[in-house]
């Protein structure tokens, strides 16, 4: 952490960093340089550790004052510092050191461009408010916890693809040691048997592969999940995943892939691709309920693994998150 002796009226940054993604020394002598350069106080730097992996740092940087909030780090860091900002009017800026990125990607935030660039539209760059949606989940031990999710939330192939994804291979590989995890995820065969309820609606029952609930659906590779989710729209786009044997899961990979197509051009046979297959079922929502009638399942948020789950209820806070963005 470095010690403030700059102007009490000079605006201040804190810089949550995960060194284990980002040198330190690196990311200091570019802020040193954009600090000069926009008239900034010396920020506070606060590096996560093994226990405290981002909202502790986000609390502290609030009750430090500062002004801006930059997360230096992956989808975990991103979205526990997200959680503690939502609602203060405290912007969130984003440098992308993980594997997914999916924030950053959903913003627009190319992970590929070079730090300096990053910490430059992190500090200084336009603003734009989005949703932040929460999950109360109960563990199956009876105990409760709400988790902040930013990007999307879930049970099945989703969860199982980063909990059977061997961390050094993605060290080596990035994203695509993903695919490893979804066929080791495959062969165990992923389903599940679950109830669930959107809004006040009635209760449904299902054997799925998987049920993932989010409000923005971009992923690695531009591949889009949720075709229709908006990320500043106050709802939360569930999708349901139902394949059955080989062809199931090449007509549910079909769907997703129209829905990609759809997302990015105004063809009406792609809207009509994905809308009527069988496999996928899609339903926005304020509110999603669900509960686990079979074994717990691990629970998956923003690309990390939680811990196992029987139930969960899903809610979203329109607009409770500013953050700063390309073209906001």
């Amino acid at each position: 952490m470095r010690a403030y002796a700059g102007n009490m009226n000079s605006p201040r940054a804190a810089v949550i960093v995960n060194p284990v993604k980002l040198p330190l020394d690196e990311l200091v002598d570019v802020l040193a340089e954009l600090e000069a350069e926009h008239g900034l106080a010396p920020s506070l730097v606060l590096p996560t550790t093994v226990d405290e992996d981002g909202d502790a740092q986000a609390r502290d940087a609030l009750a430090e004052g500062v002004d801006r909030v930059v997360v230096a780090g992956g989808d975990g860091t991103v979205r526990l510092a997200a959680g503690e900002l939502a609602g203060t009017g405290v912007p969130l800026g984003i440098v992308p050191a993980g594997t997914g990125n999916l924030l950053a990607r959903n913003l627009g935030i190319d992970p590929e461009a070079p730090l300096r660039d990053h910490l430059h539209g992190a500090l200084a760059g336009g603003t734009r408010e989005i949703d932040l949606a929460r999950a109360e989940i109960e563990r199956p031990d009876g105990g409760h916890e709400r988790v902040p999710f930013a990007v999307i939330a879930g049970i099945g192939v989703d969860a199982g693809m980063i909990e059977h994804t061997d961390e050094e291979l993605k060290a080596r590989i990035g994203w695509l040691a993903y695919l490893e995890g979804i066929a080791r995820t495959l062969i165990g065969g992923p389903t599940f048997r679950a109830r669930f309820r959107l809004g006040r609606g009635r209760t449904f029952g299902t054997r799925a592969a998987a049920l993932l609930v989010g409000h923005c659906g971009e992923l690695q590779g531009g591949m889009v999940l949720l075709p229709d989710a908006e990320i500043d729209d106050g709802r939360l786009d569930v999708l349901v995943m139902r394949p059955s044997g080989p062809t199931g899961w090449l007509e549910l990979l079909s769907g997703v892939i129209a829905g990609s197509i759809s997302k990015r051009s105004s063809l009406p046979f792609a809207r009509r691709a994905h809308g009527d297959n069988r496999r996928l079922s899609y339903a926005q929502t304020e509110t999603a309920v669900l509960r686990v009638d079979s074994s717990p399942e691990a629970f998956e948020v923003d690309g990390d693994i939680v811990g196992d789950i029987v139930a969960a209820r899903f809610t979203v806070e329109p607009g409770a998150l500013l953050v700063r963005a390309p073209g906001a």
